[in-house]
């Protein structure tokens, strides 16, 4: 009984003044007094025939009266109904309350009191303004766990939720802020169940787990089915879960996607290789995101060098598409060299900035690092398979050398040999590799280890070549580091004649594979200006018309190979097969167009002209790269002369009619026109492969030494050079992405010295913070060893910057004497993961709910939710109809008290009956002998 109240005393004290009423009309009866008189017994007649009417009457009145006092007391003693544990939770109850701490919850904003917060400081304001309290108005025993996205395993607990625990909780999240490290919503909500289950032991719980995020569209369209998974088992194990979004602007109950603020985020900072030269200029590439409807304008971005702007420069995006990317290349030198004392000194930290911050959105995205390990010299470790050859022109290195010494400089060229490809390659920028005859299986091996993890290998071939090993030992079939097999023979020696004919020939005799190939990394800097635009002019291929090859290793165009993507085709040359060969499948093309075809008609000029000129020409001996030009006209593909002629001939093979003779034409084209290959480019792992088919030297081209056409070859090697180191180069090495490593254990020491090298621009001022910045120190590590291996894992990079570490490698001097440490140094960019935090669009609240079916989601503005977690069941004093009730009581009461009332008014007396009006007018003597009686 007195649980159906909350304030039973004050119900039953109700119920005792039900009575009053009873009382009063009680005492009210004993007023009315039986006098004998002339007129009595008229009047008791009268009476009579009205009393079961009055009784009636004033019974109603009295329960009317009663009623109103019983309403009111059920009114003070808040009923709860009559089974008052129906709806309620009698078991404590755990809350687990995951703060997505992510970078994207920077989102800031102004709020509605004209301060600066953001998407987490709301996130703060759910947990302590409604959650906590509404919990502690509970009447069970409330427990509450706070975890944060990025770091799920520290979770703070607070044993029994009050005000003082909400006090502590205050002062716990205090200390929190947007993390640079993005969290998997997936493993919280595994970590979370686990922890409610430890609390539960073997007691019954009721378990409550609340997601406080901002639920943007990427995270939920990437992980959506593994969320989805996860909610399914916490909602099928009886978990409440509750999805609140604290995203600005605040989501409602439309069921389109909520607005989000537009962002700009810089998602790519990376050099064009991670060690370079001091002096040498290195190419970066800047690539930003627009993540808003908006085109932006001349988007200026300043660029440090060590913190200092001026060492470096300002580079400017002119037109930022709405949605959209867009990179810039720019150029940096660096003069700062590690030394004796200063070791770290050899790392410098680039670091790009927005210049003018967007007013709403991420801050922590509008800065990126990278890293450059900066040498006086680069190591380059060079197999030359006659050495003997080495100072000749005829030798395989010597116009390389030259290149990379003196021309372009900033290299130490290192004679090797194959024993040393068995040994330690990770200090040389690269291995090149010529005219080696063939490679030891262990040197094979070491040779693949070294180019996955990111090194750079390049062979030039030559007569010396032995095609079986190979194939066998370096192809292997497609899975070695080769990336192409080799014929048994290289191509045949041409006679002298023949020769003279094909060095004077006009065409060029290197051609570009495919006009797609101008973006490869191999040569990208050719075609491309530092913006990576399309250069206008090819100005380097009109010197590949002196250039001559005299043999090669003729690779064929079939096989397992051209099925590999990570194998591109660069450079070729032209074929010099006799017009004989190709007379035939010609003219089969020539009878398949279609030009008689009315619909055809307007093209019909240009196409019998070329048919006519393609046909004399195939009949004809002349050589076969004047059929090959006018195909390219035909196809009208290769050039952009913007001639009519060539504007009709492109929208006739844009008919979709004609779209297999065009594939048909293409190909005959490329037979004609594209002979056997020169330069192949391969992507092994982490690191890079190049093949050049011909000699580096001049046994079999003068490709390097006979001008004009050796002005091509310096940038071509210099871009070979930059391809080949910049393997290595993370684009995107994400804060809280593990680092791994593995050593020789015999080879080096266990113990690793850490560094951290970044300051944050916006937050703490550019030369502020290029004064003082310095490596930090972040203690040493001990690498574990497995199976003769020590294995390096670094997972300590929380925010963004340059993590550098010295390894300490055992050098033996001699047989007998102490090994000689030698450090060894190596330096990684960690960023935000800005291409998937800087989009802050949001998911659609049908998405969310599909993605995590059973949970409910609310909002901030929505705080009604949190009753539920009160934990008590709604009295009646809270819903309207009980004071409807009383009301409509207390006016029928009103009404019926007037109608019986006994104080009526005196013109009331003149129009009642004459008994009555007799009984109130008459004077009544009084018997003083008789005892009175009730009537």
């Amino acid at each position: 009984m007195f649980e159906s109240f909350l304030n039973p005393w004050s119900f039953f004290a109700g119920v005792a003044l039900v009575s009053v009423p009873i009382i009063i009309h009680l005492i009210n009866r004993m007023r009315f007094k039986r006098v004998r008189w002339a007129a009595m017994e008229f009047i008791i007649k009268a009476q009579k025939k009205m009393k079961r009417k009055l009784i009636f009457q004033q019974l109603l009145l009295l329960f009317l009266r009663c009623l109103m006092v019983f309403l009111i007391g059920l009114l003070v003693g808040r009923f709860v109904g009559f089974n008052p544990l129906d709806g309620r939770e009698t078991r404590t109850t755990s809350h687990v309350v995951i703060f997505d701490d992510s970078p994207s919850m920077g989102d800031f904003f102004r709020g509605d009191d004209g301060q600066l917060t953001d998407a987490f400081g709301e996130a703060k304001k759910v947990l302590v303004d409604q959650i906590a309290p509404a919990a502690a108005q509970a009447a069970t025993a409330q427990t509450l766990e706070v975890m944060m996205l990025s770091t799920p395993q520290a979770v703070k607990s607070f044993e029994r939720v009050n005000n003082t625990s909400i006090e502590e909780m205050k002062t716990h999240l205090n200390g929190f802020a947007p993390s640079p490290v993005r969290g998997s919503l997936v493993e919280a909500l595994k970590l979370a169940k686990k922890s409610l289950d430890t609390q539960a032991g073997n007691g019954e719980v009721s378990q409550v787990i609340h997601v406080l995020s901002d639920f943007r569209a990427t995270d939920w369209e990437a992980d959506g089915e593994k969320i989805k998974t996860a909610v399914t088992d916490l909602t099928t194990a009886k978990v409440k879960v509750h999805l609140v979004d604290v995203a600005h602007p605040f989501r409602k109950d439309e069921k389109q996607a909520p607005l989000h603020h537009d962002n700009i985020s810089i998602v790519e900072l990376k050099p064009a290789k991670l060690v370079t030269a001091r002096y040498e200029a290195l190419e970066f590439t800047l690539r930003v995101r627009n993540n808003g409807p908006t085109e932006l304008k001349d988007v200026r971005f300043p660029i440090a060098v060590n913190g200092d702007d001026g060492k470096g420069q300002s580079v400017q995006i002119p037109t930022l598409p709405g949605n959209d990317e867009r990179s810039i290349k720019f150029l940096l030198t660096f003069d700062r060299v590690g030394t004796a004392d200063k070791p770290l000194d050899r790392f410098s930290l680039v670091t790009a900035r927005l210049e003018s911050p967007e007013p709403g959105g991420l801050v922590i995205d509008n800065v990126r690092h990278a890293v450059v390990e900066v040498r006086d010299r680069l190591p380059m470790l060079v197999i030359d398979g006659r050495p003997a050859d080495r100072e000749k022109k005829e030798g395989d290195g010597f116009y390389l050398q030259r290149l990379f010494t003196d021309a372009i400089g900033g290299f130490k060229w290192v004679p090797g040999s194959l024993k040393d490809l068995e040994g330690d390659l990770r200090p040389y920028t690269c291995v090149l590799m010529l005219n080696v005859p063939a490679v030891p299986e262990a040197a094979a091996k070491n040779l693949e280890s070294y180019v996955r993890d990111g090194g750079g290998l390049g062979f030039f071939l030559g007569p010396d070549v032995k095609p079986g090993d190979y194939n066998k030992t370096l192809y292997a079939d497609g899975n070695g580091v080769f990336p192409v097999p080799l014929p048994e023979q290289p191509s045949a020696v041409v006679p002298e004649e023949v020769k003279l004919v094909r060095r004077f020939s006009p065409t060029k005799k290197i051609l570009l594979r495919d006009p797609a190939v101008k973006g490869h990394p191999a040569v990208a800097a050719i075609y491309n200006d530092d913006r990576g635009q399309p250069l206008k002019n090819d100005e380097l291929e009109r010197f590949f018309r002196f250039v001559y090859i005299d043999r090669y290793w003729p690779v064929k165009r079939i096989g397992k190979w051209r099925e590999d993507r990570s194998v591109s085709e660069l450079f070729c040359m032209p074929n010099e097969s006799p017009m004989g060969e190709y007379d035939k499948p010609t003219i089969d093309f020539l009878n398949k167009l279609p030009l008689d075809e009315p619909k055809y008609a307007k093209y019909k000029p240009q196409l019998d002209d070329l048919k006519v000129k393609i046909r004399a020409k195939a009949l004809s001996s002349d050589p076969l790269y004047e059929l090959a030009m006018l195909f390219d006209q035909l196809l009208a593909d290769q050039r952009a002369e913007g001639g009519p002629a060539e504007a009709q001939l492109r929208e006739f093979w844009a008919q979709p009619e004609v779209a297999d003779l065009k594939a048909e034409a293409g190909r005959l084209r490329d037979l004609v026109k594209f002979g056997d290959p020169l330069y192949f480019a391969k992507a092994f792992g982490k690191g890079r492969v190049t093949v050049i088919t011909t000699t580096a030297g001049e046994t079999w081209t003068d490709w390097a030494s006979a001008p004009p056409g050796n002005t091509s070859f310096p940038p071509i090697m210099t871009e070979l050079e930059r391809y080949l180191s910049g393997g290595t180069a993370e684009a995107n090495r994400l804060v809280g992405e593990p680092l791994s490593l593995k050593f020789d254990e015999t080879r080096y020491k266990p113990v690793v010295a850490r560094w951290f090298l970044g300051f944050d621009p916006l937050k703490d001022g550019v030369q502020r913070a290029a004064a003082a910045l310095a490596p930090a120190d972040l203690k040493e590590q001990t690498m574990s060893a497995t199976g003769g291996q020590l294995d390096f894992q670094f997972a300590d990079a929380t925010k963004p910057g340059g993590y550098l570490f010295t390894f300490t490698q055992l050098k033996s001097q001699s047989a007998g004497s102490d090994a000689a440490e030698v450090p060894e140094y190596v330096g990684a960019a960690f960023n935000v993961d800005a291409a998937t935090e800087g989009d802050l669009r949001r998911s659609k609240r049908d998405e969310i709910l599909k993605s995590a079916p059973g949970a409910e989601l609310h909002s901030v503005g929505d705080a009604d939710w949190t009753d539920v977690l009160k934990n008590k069941k709604s009295d009646w004093s809270e819903g309207g109809w009980l004071f409807l009730v009383l009301l409509l009581v207390l006016i029928v009461e009103h009404a019926l008290a007037v109608k019986l009332s006994y104080n009526s008014s005196s013109h009331a007396d003149h129009s009642a009956p004459t008994v009555a009006a007799m009984f109130n007018r008459t004077a009544v003597p009084t018997a003083k002998d008789e005892t009175p009686t009730a009537a």
